[in-house]
């Protein structure tokens, strides 16, 4: 066998290999949450929480634009969020989300190359605490479209939560998310393909707590998070837990853990706080997380 045919070989097999994968678009939660595992479940510190549990909208304290960027590993794409109140009265808060994904537009990838794609949804949530000033309900309604090179799908989603707030230091909370449809993108003869499907519902359920009490009027030192989730359709728990530390008003450091029957993912991340402006970073990591990093930047208003 010539040297030119056991070339032509290693190429087909590693053609076999880039387009036997499917992409998943990961969801993406804000940098924050994700340093704390995603175990944020029921701790409502800024207006990114409606992409965890859009009950915990009704206890935001502090209202804000929210802009966050994500880069998934192996170059398989870059995702990004935009989050913002758009009412907030004494029983009902609204907030309007924006999500994008895109694949080969700021750089060619080889395990699928010249393929393009491109994705983006919208998602409304509603909070309400009307029953109980410590209980509050909400939900979201998504849409969500995307499309490569041959082409297109688009699906619709939803989710519910429940959180329940004691007080201003303890806090639980319960999500049914996507439930409805997803997208997603699969190789068929070298091209990538968007089709709709069923997408895994998931359920959460979490409780977070901050130390020193509020009460004392001493600003807060650490914030413990603790979530179980259950995805429907797969085996076994996935066990979600998050630490943060802030040693100084502007800086904060976090730890978070996801642990479960495939994954096995440390995470960590910092925060800064400037003025109105908060910025924030986590790295992912493990033996294949499906994210590489993220930042995130809220801005008071």
């Amino acid at each position: 066998m010539t040297i030119r045919q056991n070339i032509a070989i290693v190429i087909i097999i590693f053609n076999s290999l880039a387009f036997g994968q499917e992409i998943n678009v990961t969801t993406v939660s804000g940098a924050r949450n994700a340093a704390m595992g995603d175990a944020l479940i029921s701790e409502s510190n800024d207006i990114s929480t409606m992409f965890l549990n859009p009950a915990s909208l009704s206890f935001i304290k502090e209202t804000s634009l929210f802009l966050n960027h994500g880069q998934l590993r192996d170059k398989l794409g870059m995702t990004e969020n935009f989050a913002i109140p758009i009412l907030q009265i004494t029983a009902l808060t609204l907030s309007l989300g924006v999500e994008t994904y895109h694949l080969g537009y700021l750089g060619e990838n080889k395990a699928f190359p010249e393929q393009r794609i491109f994705e983006y949804g919208y998602n409304l949530s509603a909070a309400t605490c009307a029953i109980a000033q410590t209980f509050s309900v909400g939900g979201t309604l998504g849409f969500r479209h995307g499309q490569t090179n041959s082409s297109k799908a688009w699906g619709m989603f939803y989710s519910v939560g429940i959180n329940y707030s004691p007080s201003a230091d303890i806090n639980y909370g319960f999500a049914l998310s996507n439930v409805g449809d997803d997208i997603r993108y699969l190789p068929e003869d070298s091209v990538l393909t968007a089709s709709r499907v069923s997408s895994e519902k998931r359920l959460v359920m979490g409780a977070s707590m901050k130390y020193p009490s509020s009460s004392s009027l001493r600003r807060t030192v650490f914030v413990l998070a603790l979530a179980n989730e259950k995805i429907f359709g797969r085996d076994g728990l996935l066990y979600k837990a998050g630490f943060e530390v802030r040693p100084w008003q502007f800086l904060n450091f976090r730890l978070g853990y996801v642990f479960g029957p495939d994954i096995s993912e440390p995470r960590v991340g910092a925060g800064v706080s400037f003025s109105v402006f908060v910025l924030e970073y986590v790295f992912y990591g493990g033996p294949s997380p499906q994210m590489l990093q993220q930042f995130s930047l809220s801005i008071k208003m």
